[in-house]
């Protein structure tokens, strides 16, 4: 920049001529990262870890959940979310049934799709915000809103609960259960053992689940999902989805 004076003595500064190219080079600059950012860049999802992306690594991931420490294979997840180790509140495992197998590229549609006939198993582990046992939920929870509290024996060595519809009235509270199926039964120890399943209609908009939950630790509730085909297997699934957790976990 250079300086001369014009008529009464002012001065006069003369800019550099690289000054205004080179603010549009570098505003140019900005915007396109902005824009390349906000097409191929990550996503708010995706810095979450809510969009799925499983893995075959079989990395063994340290975190804790309530009073339950975990090693958890890195293929056992789906979103990257439960990929982080440290305390959380809560933990998603995916596994493959029969085999209770881990995450592999040919079985990638079986992991993503929620298709009626999936073989996938979801496991989710929380921290238990629950007093009551399987069996007090059961006694105050579901019982007092079935049809008929003695059930009817089912198949596959299940009591089967059906749920008043909630149409007004008495009944309007039991609309949370009126579009599911209850059944019931002992494990080998005389303990509680309640599976939920929805009722399948012509048109389920969601393929109908099954699921039980109970207690894994005194700090810890898990409960675990799977397809309504796969309900004659409801005891083996049971038992394996326990051998799983248990293979993982360190509970003292």
């Amino acid at each position: 920049m250079s300086n001369s004076y014009g008529f009464g003595g002012d001065e006069i500064k003369e800019e550099s001529s690289w000054r205004y190219p080179l603010v549009i080079f570098f505003s140019t600059l900005i915007l396109c990262a902005i824009f390349l950012y906000h097409y191929v860049g990550p996503g708010y999802d995706e810095i979450q870890g809510t969009t799925p992306k499983p893995t075959i690594s079989e990395e063994q991931i340290s975190l804790t959940v309530g009073d339950v420490a975990f090693q958890v294979p890195a293929n056992y997840t789906v979103y990257p979310r439960d990929r982080r180790g440290g305390a959380r509140d809560s933990l998603t495992l995916y596994a493959l049934w029969p085999t209770m197998n881990g995450y592999t590229p040919a079985r990638r549609s079986e992991f993503i799709d929620n298709d009626p006939d999936t073989r996938r198993i979801d496991i989710i582990v929380d921290q238990r915000s629950s007093v009551f046992s399987e069996e007090r939920r059961l006694e105050t929870l579901y019982l007092p809103h079935t049809v008929d509290k003695a059930g009817q024996q089912s198949d596959y060595g299940l009591v089967k609960f059906e749920f008043k519809s909630g149409g007004g009235g008495e009944d309007m509270q039991t609309n949370g259960y009126s579009d599911k199926d209850m059944f019931v039964t002992e494990d080998a120890d005389g303990g509680t053992i309640v599976i939920f399943c929805f009722k399948e209609h012509e048109i389920n908009v969601i393929p109908p689940e099954c699921w039980r939950e109970f207690d894994f630790s005194e700090g810890t509730t898990v409960r675990f999902l799977f397809k309504k085909a796969y309900l004659p297997e409801w005891q083996k699934i049971n038992a394996e989805v326990q051998r799983f957790l248990y293979g993982i976990a360190d509970i003292g």
